[in-house]
This record gives structure tokens, sequence and C-alpha cells, in this order.
């Protein structure tokens, strides 16, 4: 019985990977509809997108798993399975324009001295406090801090503030530094959250007010010329800059 089930879900798994090529293909036939896709060159050109590629790697594993056989089934959907990540990329899609990551890298790019800044003082703080832990105990605890690579991830632990407990200091020499790793790892290596979020409130600020610039463009344009054409208009303008001109009779060519 739990033989027929598996053998099922094996071939559940399989037919749900089948269907993926076809959805494939007409993804790339459809592409020929942009200029930019048409003809065999441009057909290429869609294939080296990163969510195609993602899709051709797929598919190519797909047809070597499915090439075992009926004999190597279980092995094939097993694979196939794994295989399943490749379209969690996909998920990425539903941001086509890609304003998320714009967003994001701009953020960064316009906070990149203080991130800068922060990290590397954060850097150093990190291999000071764990060479001084270390010195500290390797010989009362050299179970936990046996070597210096070993105090680097307690050091990387206290200062991100995560404390696992897996390694702790004994001596009172340790845990004089630890606490002030503590303080330092809350002082510093929280200063990039800040930075970024400060950083994503402004960029949305920025945002809205050029948003709400662009809806009263069209307004402000409409009323400017409005006033233009009645200012123009009148009769009593000395301006030169109007159709008045125009509406003067060409003399007559000579007879």
């Amino acid at each position: 019985m739990h033989s027929d089930v598996q053998r099922e879900v094996n071939q559940n798994s399989i037919v749900t990977h089948e269907s993926h090529l076809p959805l494939a293909t007409i993804q790339l036939w459809s592409s020929g509809c942009r200029s930019r896709y048409q003809g065999w060159l441009g057909r290429l050109k869609f294939l080296q997108r990163p969510f195609c590629i993602v899709d051709v790697i797929t598919i190519a594993a797909s047809l070597v798993v499915l090439s075992v056989g009926v004999n190597g089934q279980v092995m094939a959907a097993s694979a196939l399975r794994g295989l399943r990540f490749f379209q969690i990329l996909r998920m990425v899609r539903m941001d086509r324009r890609g304003g998320t990551w714009k967003l994001l890298g701009s953020v960064v790019y316009a906070h990149r001295q203080e991130l800068i800044t922060t990290l590397y003082i954060g850097f150093l703080g990190l291999i000071f406090a764990s060479f001084l832990v270390y010195l500290a105990e390797k010989d009362a605890n050299p179970k936990n801090f046996s070597n210096f690579a070993d105090a680097l991830w307690w050091g990387v632990i206290t200062l991100c503030t995560v404390g696992y407990g897996d390694t702790v200091p004994v001596t009172w020499q340790g845990k004089l530094i630890a606490s002030f790793c503590a303080l330092l790892g809350i002082s510093f290596f929280a200063l990039p959250a800040g930075i970024l979020g400060s950083g994503f409130a402004l960029k949305v600020q920025q945002q809205q007010r050029q948003k709400h610039m662009i809806r009263r463009r069209q307004p402000a344009a409409t009323l400017i010329q409005c006033l233009w054409r009645c200012y123009a208009a009148d009769e009593h303008s000395l301006s030169v800059a109007t159709w008045k001109i125009h509406q003067i009779p060409l003399p007559s060519p000579p007879s």
C-alpha cells in the first residue's frame, strides 16, 4: 500500500514538471510579439534573461533525470522535487519593474559613506574583542576557545546580539570584555539598520513629493497657458509675442 502511494506521488511530481515545458515553450513563442525579441536572434536574447535561464536549467535537468526510465522513477521524482527550488525564484517576477530592488539600491548608494564607516568600526571592534577574549579564555576555557576561530565566532554572535549560548567566557576578564562587546554591538552593529530605516523613510517621502509635483504640473501648465492667451488677446497689449501680426492683411502684390 505504501509503495503504491509513493509511486502515485512520484508520478504526480513527474507530470507537474513535464507541464512546465509547454508553458516555457509558449512564453518563448509569444516573446516575438515584441520587436526586440523578433526572429531567432531575438528569441536567443529572450532566453538570456535571468528567469529564462532558470527555466532552461530546470527543464534540462528534468529531461536528464526523466531519461533514467521507468525503473528509476522513484529516484527521478526525488531529484525533481529538489529542482522545485528554482521555481521559487520565479516569485521575484511579482516586481516586474524591479522598483523594490531599485529603491533598496538607491538607499544603500545614498548612505554608502555612513554604512562603510559603521561597518569598518564594527569590524575593528569585532577583531579586537575576539582577540582579547581569546587571550583571556584560551587557558581557562580551552574547550570553547581552543583557537582564534572559536573566539571570532563568539564575537560575531555577541556583537550581533544573537546570543546562542554555546560559547561563553568563564573568567572575570572574559566576562568584562564580553560586557563591553555587548555594548559595542548595540552601539555600532545596530547602526546600519537605523541608517537604512531613515534612508527608506526619506526616499519614500521624496517619491511622494515628486508624485505630488507631477500631479500639479498639468493644472499649472494649463493655468499658465490660459493666462497667456488672455494676455495675448488683449487689445491694449504691447507684446509682440502674439498672433495679432498674423491678422494684419498682407500687402497686395504690385500689378
